[in-house]
């Protein structure tokens, strides 16, 4: 969570950013997931009724699987219209916000690819998830929020 100062004004909001490449040799989309870690925390706690404390050196003994389990039940991707298995490869604190790692299953010339964001929505109402999506020579983005949790993308050259 970030706080923005003026001189009377204090707004907080809330925010993750994930980026989607796919990877020609390996035919995989690789995932990075940029998210405060205090937020995450507060929805791991809800969900598992564990302080995770994560990217401190408190971090809980289960913070990691119970991260693993809500990344993959909040957030997933279809190409074509089938569901792509998705492996959790670990998290990498940052001075402000942990970036999560994830990786699909191998699938060769994607097409159509949709996004499922959930992440955090369901414990922050305002709670945006922009997805930058990179393959071959350009990107696209989408912004997915409580209204809106998922959105495709056609990745024809």
């Amino acid at each position: 969570t970030l706080f923005f100062c003026n001189a009377w004004l204090m707004h907080e909001f809330y925010v993750s950013i994930t980026e989607i490449r796919y990877n020609t040799g390996t035919e995989r989309f690789e995932i990075s997931m940029r998210i405060f870690p205090d937020d995450l925390d507060r929805a791991l706690m809800e969900r598992a009724g564990i302080h995770t404390q994560l990217a401190t050196e408190l971090e809980h003994i289960k913070a990691d699987s119970l991260l693993m389990l809500y990344l993959l039940e909040d957030f997933s991707l279809k190409v074509n219209g089938k569901d792509l298995e998705l492996k959790y490869l670990g998290k990498e604190p940052e001075s402000d916000a942990i970036w999560c790692y994830l990786e699909s299953s191998q699938i060769a010339a994607p097409e159509k690819l949709t996004v499922r964001s959930e992440l955090l929505t369901e414990y922050f109402p305002d709670q945006v998830n922009i997805i930058q999506v990179y393959h071959g020579k350009w990107n696209k983005g989408l912004m997915l929020d409580r209204n809106q949790i998922s959105g495709s993308l056609h990745l024809g050259q």
